[in-house]
């Protein structure tokens, strides 16, 4: 007996076994949830050099690239630049990867055994600390003993806090000193993430066209134009905000660091490291630096605090109105109420890298819903612009006012000008147009 197939329940078939296997999967993984995060953390730990490669490659890229043009530019001929094309790549990735790496081995040179320094002289002066913040508690609070006892037994228990965790912090800032304490792990992903970036730098034409031939190969020509446009777009985001960022608050930490040093404060590099780390989160950033640097110098020297204040605000002005605009000009587009809730959305879910990554991020997508809805505006005739959209808009939804027809009275009252009427040449155009025709 032959059976004939129907393309309907073979259609109702294949969407049931579909959703069935979903809701299994579903099913094992929910119950299977902790070793699927395990393994993923596992991947993301085997995979922690590629990361650092795509890293130092994206923030190198932009010295490459002009790096090259530089020297492209000492060729005259077009015909001699296309000859020297893999020398002149490889010339200015060499050039790159030193200029990062002689960077890099500077900070850990300089700032490292400074900022450990430091550290270690707080621990050291933690005694006279306390005391001085003791008798600051003494004076304010002698007129209401319970208040004082308070914050004496809390300070007792801060003290011993702080002796507990110096004991524990000692010898692991010492065996940092030495080349121990899992430096080793780190040193190790980040020179195999150079040797990728190396290899990323030199390939990268290569590997983004390889990458284009998958979207090519998958989707549709309208969809891969769009995906093309996103990832530009991207780039060109995250480009110019974190590397510009990034030049940004090394200018504000030396700015930071001869000002401290020149006005004599305590603990200059670690404050300025400090400033200038954190200043790479927009709105939170300073503020973040700025109080605990002043709560250290307040416990030390409380003279220079309001000094070491003004100071921080000048400098947050001047970052704020004069550097970061020509830095980083208008490279994101995103309005500050969206700024505040992508760094607070961000910062809660994934800490301090989140925070710097928020604001890009939130402008990107800020920028395509941006642009999704200026196309459905367009679509539907309506303007794109916001200020059309703050009065009431209850006009856009009201329809025309019906025409009625014409009655047989009113078509009669009209004056409709005959054919002949209508084609006549007035007297003057006539006596113009004969004019014409004898001066010819």
């Amino acid at each position: 007996m032959k059976i004939y197939a129907n393309k309907k329940y073979q259609t109702v078939a294949v969407y049931a076994a579909v959703v069935i296997a979903v809701n299994v999967l579903l099913v094992l993984a929910l119950n299977n949830f902790s070793s699927i995060m395990d393994s993923i953390y596992n991947f993301f730990n085997v995979m922690q050099p590629v990361t650092w490669g795509l890293v130092i490659a994206f923030l190198t890229n932009p010295i490459m690239e002009k790096t090259g043009c530089l020297m492209r530019k000492l060729y005259k001929t077009d015909e001699k630049r296309e000859k020297a094309g893999k020398f002149i790549k490889v010339v200015s990735v060499v050039i790159t990867e030193l200029l990062f790496l002689g960077v890099v081995t500077g900070i850990v040179a300089i700032v490292v055994p400074e900022l450990v320094k430091s550290i270690m002289d707080i621990f050291d002066n933690a005694g006279s600390i306390v005391a001085s913040v003791q008798k600051w508690i003494n004076k304010f609070f002698r007129n209401y003993p319970s208040l004082e006892q308070a914050a004496t037994n809390w300070l007792s228990d801060f003290n011993t806090d702080i002796g507990t965790i110096y004991d524990n912090l000692k010898p692991m800032l010492e065996n940092i000193l030495t080349g121990a304490w899992g430096v080793v792990t780190v040193v190790k992903n980040f020179l195999l993430g150079f040797i990728v970036s190396v290899y990323m730098l030199c390939s990268k034409e290569k590997l983004l066209a390889q990458i284009k031939k998958i979207i090519i190969s998958i989707f549709r020509k309208r969809t891969c134009e769009k995906i093309m446009a996103a990832c530009s777009q991207a780039n060109t985001v995250f480009s110019g905000f974190i590397t510009g960022k990034i030049v940004d608050s090394i200018i504000i930490g030396l700015i930071c660091f001869i000002g401290l040093t020149i006005m004599g404060m305590p603990y200059a590099t670690m404050i300025s490291v400090l400033i200038g780390v954190t200043n790479i989160i927009p709105f939170f950033g300073p503020l973040i630096g700025a109080v605990p640097s002043a709560i250290l110098i307040l416990l030390l020297e409380p003279k220079k605090c309001i000094i070491f204040i003004i100071f921080v605000v000048v400098l947050q002005q001047f970052d704020g109105n004069i550097l970061g605009p020509k830095i980083l000009g208008d490279s994101t587009g995103l309005p500050g109420f969206w700024v505040l809730i992508s760094l607070l959305l961000f910062g809660g879910l994934f800490g301090f890298g989140g925070m710097v990554l928020a604001v890009p991020t939130s402008a990107l997508i800020y920028s395509f819903l941006r642009t999704f809805v200026e196309n459905k505006l367009k679509s539907k005739n309506l303007p794109t612009n916001t200020e059309y959209y703050m009065s009431d808009v209850a006009h856009l939804y009201k329809k025309p006012p019906e025409r009625t027809p014409l009655t047989a009275e009113q078509l009669l009252e009209l004056d409709i000008p005959s054919i002949e009427e209508a084609n006549e040449i007035p007297a003057e155009e006539l006596e113009h147009t004969s004019v014409n025709t004898t001066e010819a």
